[in-house]
């Protein structure tokens, strides 16, 4: 055993949720002696794969609830950073070609708490829609904007294909750059006196019901009595060092991209969403396999 030093908390994980965790602790409540440990080089493990978008339209009012008090937080920490993480709002489109009732979808949405609707039927005495600004976030709306006709579709996104019947503008919605906000917090933290530790958590020392250590693969022992799992795809592993069984299983997305050659879509563009179910095109032998590893939605 190499040292036994003392800390006020000890974090598992500098990814995004690990990072985050240490500035609130460090910059927003002034806790001193943290310490962030993890082998990896921060923000490195799935947080830099991640699609980086936000929304707050949900279908229930907790999940909204949630999220608008996350997209608060990025809005402080945008104008906290002077937006080091270009955080934007062009949001996120719901198109359907399949005439889908969009106006009833968005005020079931909107009753959840996801704000105000507005409907657009590309005729005189549509409410006023408000243009897409490419870059930053402030002075846009909220709410959705729900554009229930080929036309009025038309008449503000003419490049998607003439088959969509109407679409959603969700406007609280966007993205923005995980790794740059990850960076530019974890640069904060440290400058509070945060701790990093370029080790892995073996051990969790209880006293009773509560934590009295944490162990690190180099022989060090942090006395601390609190320890902050933000272990991502570790999480269950890493709690299970406490001796807390959580149910959690690691479910893996895959993305794909190439090059827009065409130039079809422009760089301005909100997210774009097909909304109506797709099926793939696969032939006999393909779907026997899907059958067999139980994937029948296909």
């Amino acid at each position: 055993m190499t040292s036994s030093p003392t800390a006020r908390a000890v974090i598992c994980g500098a990814g995004i949720a690990g990072v985050s965790t240490a500035y609130f602790l460090t910059v927003g409540q002034g806790v001193e002696s943290v310490v962030l440990c993890d082998p990896l080089p921060p923000l490195t493990l799935t947080s830099d794969k991640s699609t980086e978008c936000y929304r707050n339209w949900w279908p229930n009012p907790s999940m909204v609830g949630f999220m608008d008090r996350s997209i608060d937080l990025l809005e402080d920490l945008s104008e906290a950073s002077d937006d080091a993480f270009n955080l934007t709002r062009r949001g996120y489109l719901y198109v359907t070609g399949d005439g889908a009732d969009t106006v009833s979808s968005a005020e079931r949405t909107s009753g959840a708490g996801g704000g105000a609707v507005r409907v657009h039927h590309g005729a005189d005495g549509d409410p006023p829609y408000s243009a897409i600004e490419p870059e930053g976030w402030m002075n846009q709306p909220a709410g959705a904007d729900v554009l229930a006709t080929p036309g009025a579709v038309a008449d503000h996104f003419p490049y998607l294909s003439t088959t969509a019947q109407g679409a959603t503008h969700v406007r609280r919605a966007g993205w923005f750059s995980a790794q740059q906000l990850g960076a530019w917090m974890l640069e904060q933290a440290t400058r509070r006196g945060l701790t990093r530790r370029r080790s892995r958590v073996t051990g969790v020392d209880l006293a009773g019901d509560r934590v009295s250590a944490v162990h690190l693969d180099d022989g060090t022992r942090i006395a601390t009595e609190t320890f902050i799992n933000a272990a991502g795809p570790m999480l269950g592993d890493v709690g299970g060092l406490a001796g807390v069984d959580l149910p959690v299983h690691n479910e893996l997305h895959l993305k794909m991209a190439f090059e827009d050659i065409l130039g079809a879509i422009p760089r301005d563009a909100p997210m774009l969403i097909w909304a109506d179910p797709q099926r793939l095109h696969l032939s006999d032998e393909e779907r026997s396999l899907c059958v067999e590893e139980g994937r029948t939605d296909l």
